[in-house]
């Protein structure tokens, strides 16, 4: 009976363009790391992306809330979008860091973590665009894969910057400073991750 209703195909549209910008603030994100300390195009780039992120998470919640019938469960969608906003939210807040805390230097790490972020968000931006033609999970299990890979880098990665970052005499602010920008990339990192995780859900229950 279910199939015989209208379902609201403009939940995926709002999907894709939501994991196209994390694809986006991801990128440059990454391009912010390799250029500094010169990145203030990257920045207001980023910044564009959180505010066109914010306007689409806003007006899937809206279609969440008046939609009869959804191609995904109402919880899928919602976690999706949280997910996928609060990375490119989280990543927005740790670029204006770089402003607000001129940094002179930055830890290595910082941008192999930036490199693992864009890998994870490529991944999730490439099943979110799989979702709609309806394949199943094994189908996706290359990029699900990789994500499980880039989160061992991201684990192997963190260890290394919490045990050198009291190596030496560092400035105490200095270390509170880079301990917050990659907590932020972490929870930034984090948030991908569970929308992968959301996703292989999804295809499980759907396939």
């Amino acid at each position: 009976m279910f199939n015989l209703l209208p379902k609201d195909e403009k939940f995926y549209d709002e999907l894709e363009q939501l994991s196209d910008r994390v694809g986006s603030t991801a990128k440059q994100f990454e391009s912010v790391v390799a250029a500094f300390p010169n990145f203030d195009g990257q920045l207001n780039t980023i910044e564009q992306d959180r505010l066109a992120a914010r306007k689409i998470f806003g007006e899937s919640l809206l279609r969440l809330d008046q939609a009869f019938i959804t191609p995904l469960d109402r919880e899928d969608i919602l976690s999706l979008i949280n997910e996928m906003d609060g990375v490119v939210d989280r990543v927005s807040e740790l670029s204006q860091r770089f402003r607000l805390y001129q940094i002179k230097d930055l830890h290595p790490t910082l941008t192999s973590q930036a490199k693992n972020l864009s890998t994870i968000a490529g991944e999730l931006n490439g099943i979110i665009h799989g979702l709609r033609h309806q394949k199943k999970l094994k189908d996706f299990k290359p990029s699900l894969d990789a994500v499980s890979d880039a989160m061992e880098l991201v684990k192997r990665d963190r260890e290394i910057f919490l045990g050198g970052l009291f190596t030496g005499n560092p400035d105490p602010l200095d270390v509170i400073k880079k301990k917050e920008m990659h907590d932020l990339l972490e929870q930034a990192i984090e948030r991908c991750e569970e929308a992968t995780e959301t996703l292989a859900r999804v295809l499980l229950k759907n396939g």
